[in-house]
């Protein structure tokens, strides 16, 4: 059995270790934080370079391409028409003795 003083080093111990680990925890999520806010910093930066370069060199003929590409894909005149008639047919199928119990049982010699 452990005596009064074991175990008020123990407890105290233990407090010790879970104050040292709420620490450790509190640390991690500023710096968790402090990366995320740079990454998002980095991450608009580049993106409003990436929309200004974009912009610069496109020019009118690449728009006007994209433009009738996008309304003949989504015109009704570019479609065939189906006709939503689906023909199911039977075929007669043949043997096939890959996966025949016959050949995949060991057959012991007696």
């Amino acid at each position: 059995m452990l005596g009064g003083i074991e175990l008020i080093l123990i407890t105290i111990a233990f407090l010790a270790v879970l104050v040292i680990l709420v620490l450790l925890f509190i640390r991690n999520r500023k710096l968790q934080a402090n990366q995320n806010q740079q990454k998002e910093a980095i991450l608009s930066e580049s993106v409003h370079s990436a929309v200004i370069t974009a912009s610069d060199e496109t020019e009118n003929d690449e728009l006007v391409a994209a433009f009738m590409a996008l309304h003949l894909y989504t015109s009704e005149e570019v479609h065939d028409e189906e006709s939503n008639v689906l023909t199911i047919e039977r075929i007669q199928r043949r043997y096939s003795p890959w996966s025949s119990k016959i050949y995949s049982m060991n057959n012991p010699q007696r």
